[in-house]
């Protein structure tokens, strides 16, 4: 790395204590979790609105201009976020330098939105596929772009020790969404009001965060670094962002070529928008514990972790963590997928359809939610540049077996191509890290988790046809197991929850 570079080099701080940082991670995790739950559940409700209003054929094109518009917004982004999550906390660059990086990012978003508006049509008519029209991609993009911004004024804030604050801007963002959509639904607007109004929606959260970051401070002094070398630096984490946005579309992405215009791929995208948004769980646990694995990384680079190899105190339970949420979460999406999708579709004909492709996804979750900390934990030791490898093994072997299941079995195929491509990436990933002398326990975890899952299982099977009684007694009865497992084993329990309690 430059000397003078945003890269992290932290200071070793040998008498700080591994099992304070893993609460601190804890703490961090357990806001960050909160906001991203209330706030995600929110946005959750947007895409089922226009499901509902528009047929599941019209949710299919919707789902192909999001697609789109998701990949080119991330020229946006360039791993910018995941970079400043170190960098501020480091104080090896200053906020500055980012946002200078940023807009010269946004400005290749604008003129791929520009490019869009003539440029969707001519593929529209060309190849029989993609984005319905150029007007609405290109709003979509500047959606998302102006989504990422906000995003990033949270990241900052966080890094400034204001979690409450980032709360409050992704609140604000993720609330705003659906609102809009709702509205111009309700006002008879078809696909292009429902573009516009995305594209508008991120302004209030923009405004609140950066008013919020006026009042606070940096957490330490940082040298201001040229832009030019802040996306040097992040160029690796930006083509594993792009990877990363791909891999769990690509069999969406299959399936709409193969079958464009036809409900299957409402259907599927349908069961994808329940799947998808459980990511935010892993995303926002990893987010909160970033700091402390960072400075555990650090230690161990320089020599002073007292940790075993693979049981380093901020690993192991951000992956304990992970396992006891994922797991629960998996299964009781298998359950309840039925009702659930009788409540989101109106024709009984994809009903079936949608509750079968979301038991088949569910059996990713648990390793979904394994390979956000197998990633942060690269990302945290220095080996940000192996990411984009393992994504792409994971892109790769999911567009080869998509191609193969999906005529076979359609929708279905689709879904059980994006179970077996999860599961490789955590096997690989997990070997990266091991070779990177960082190791993540998540076999162990995982197991136990898994167990613990029997009686709650049961309890819902019994209750699976009513929706909130499934989710209650499903919650009471996973509580019930925890409890039970802390009288049973205090001291697991206790490595695994530390101390929540603020200073």
């Amino acid at each position: 790395m430059e000397a003078g570079g945003c890269g992290y080099h932290p200071p070793v701080a040998v008498d700080e204590l591994p099992r304070s940082e893993a609460d601190d991670a804890t703490r961090g995790s357990a806001v960050k979790l909160a906001a991203e739950v209330v706030s995600r559940l929110l946005a959750a409700a947007m895409p089922f609105l226009v499901l509902r209003r528009l047929g599941a054929a019209e949710f299919g094109r919707f789902g192909e201009l999001q697609v789109v518009a998701l990949l080119v917004a991330e020229l946006g982004e360039l791993g910018l976020s995941n970079l400043a999550s170190r960098a501020l906390v480091a104080g090896t660059a200053t906020l500055g330098s980012f946002l200078r990086a940023r807009l010269l990012a946004s400005a290749l978003v604008g003129l791929a939105a520009l490019a869009a508006v003539p440029l969707a049509p001519v593929l529209d008519r060309r190849a029989g596929s993609g984005p319905p029209d150029g007007v609405g991609l290109a709003l979509l993009i500047a959606w998302f772009a102006l989504s990422g911004w906000a995003e990033f004024l949270g990241v900052a804030l966080r890094c400034r020790g204001a979690r409450r604050h980032e709360a409050l801007v992704l609140l604000a963002l993720r609330s705003a969404a659906p609102a809009s959509v709702a509205a111009v639904l309700l006002g008879g607007a078809g696909l292009p009001g429902v573009c516009g109004a995305l594209a508008l929606s991120p302004l209030p959260a923009i405004a609140l965060g950066a008013l919020l970051l006026r009042s606070t401070r940096p957490a330490a002094s940082a040298p201001a670094v040229p832009a030019t070398r802040v996306l040097r630096e992040s160029a690796p984490l930006a083509v594993h962002g792009a990877l990363l946005l791909l891999s769990p579309r690509v069999e969406f992405l299959v399936l709409s070529s193969l079958r464009h215009g036809s409900s299957e791929v409402g259907f599927f995208y349908a069961a994808l928008n329940v799947v998808w948004p459980l990511g935010m769980v892993p995303a926002a646990v990893t987010a909160g514990a970033m700091p402390a694995l960072t400075r555990e990384a650090g230690r161990r680079l320089a020599g002073a972790d007292r940790t075993a190899a693979a049981g380093g105190s901020v690993r192991a339970r951000t992956a304990a963590t992970l396992a006891l949420l994922g797991a629960p979460a998996a299964v009781g999406l298998a359950l309840v997928a039925p009702e659930l999708s009788r409540l989101l579709l109106r024709a009984s004909a994809g009903q079936a359809l949608t509750a079968s492709t979301m038991q088949i996804a569910a059996a990713a979750v648990p390793a979904l939610f394994q390979n956000a900390v197998v990633a942060s934990a690269l990302i945290a030791v220095g080996r940000a540049r192996w990411l984009p490898w393992l994504t792409a093994a994971r892109v790769a072997f999911a567009f080869a077996l998509a191609s193969l299941l999906v005529p076979l079995l359609g929708a279905r195929g689709a879904a059980a191509g994006f179970v077996a491509a999860e599961w490789l990436l955590l096997a690989l990933g997990s070997a990266a890290c091991r070779r990177a002398g960082f190791a993540v326990p998540v076999a162990r975890p995982l197991v136990w988790s898994l167990l613990a899952c029997v009686p709650m299982a049961l309890a819902v099977s019994g209750v699976a046809g009513s929706l909130p009684a499934a989710l209650a007694i499903g919650g009471l009865t996973w509580a019930a197991t925890l409890a039970a497992a802390a009288r049973l084993k205090p001291a697991l329990v206790r490595q695994l929850t530390g101390d929540l309690r603020y200073p």
